[in-house]
């Protein structure tokens, strides 16, 4: 499906991440995940698709750690999420939060927002953002692990642009891409489908 894009320069209208979303769930569970780290999280409703909802929901996961900078975001997440005792909302920077992060990671999702430096081509805040992201975090990434970014549908210089080639160079795989990008670490072990 082609995205048309706005005056503004973002997506005039998308689809909902919900099939990326499930799909990353499946696959976290047939890995046998136990920890998932969300950099940016909230409850935006059906086409951001509430992505820590699936995760609580879909998954077999021991921690669902959600980390978002604004208070707001984490008591929405909070409120949502009340019946999942696996779900740890937590106000904080995430790429602080990552750099301290003591336990292994099996599924990294990137959902967060950085603005551009002054001048910077629009995105290359982002772009760099991200790549920080997987630097404190691919020693805490687990031997066979995910990472999910999402908004990879936009024009470069973007979230992705980045965070991929370093990725790929540390030996994850692209698994599929679209609005989700979906990168899989040591991959050996064959995923069905």
């Amino acid at each position: 499906m082609l995205i048309r894009i706005g005056s503004n320069g973002f997506w005039a209208r998308r689809d909902s991440p919900s099939d990326s979303l499930e799909e990353t769930a499946r696959m976290f569970n047939e890995i046998n995940g136990q920890i998932i780290v969300e950099i940016g999280s909230g409850i935006h409703g059906r086409v951001a698709g509430n992505s820590v909802l699936t995760w609580a929901k879909k998954t077999r996961a021991r921690r669902i750690i959600a980390v978002d900078l604004d208070p707001k975001q984490i008591d929405d997440v909070k409120k949502a999420t009340i019946k999942y005792k696996n779900v740890e909302p937590i106000a904080a920077d995430g790429l602080k939060y990552l750099a301290d992060f003591s336990s292994s990671i099996d599924l990294l999702y990137l959902d967060f927002w950085v603005s551009d430096p002054d001048g910077a081509l629009p995105g290359t805040g982002r772009a760099e953002a991200y790549r920080a992201a997987f630097a404190v975090a691919k020693n805490k990434l687990a031997d066979r692990s995910l990472i999910l970014i999402d908004d990879t549908d936009h024009v470069h210089p973007w979230k992705h642009t980045l965070i991929i080639p370093d990725a790929r160079k540390d030996g994850f795989v692209v698994v599929f891409v679209g609005r989700q990008t979906l990168l899989m670490r040591n991959p050996s072990a064959t995923v069905t489908r």
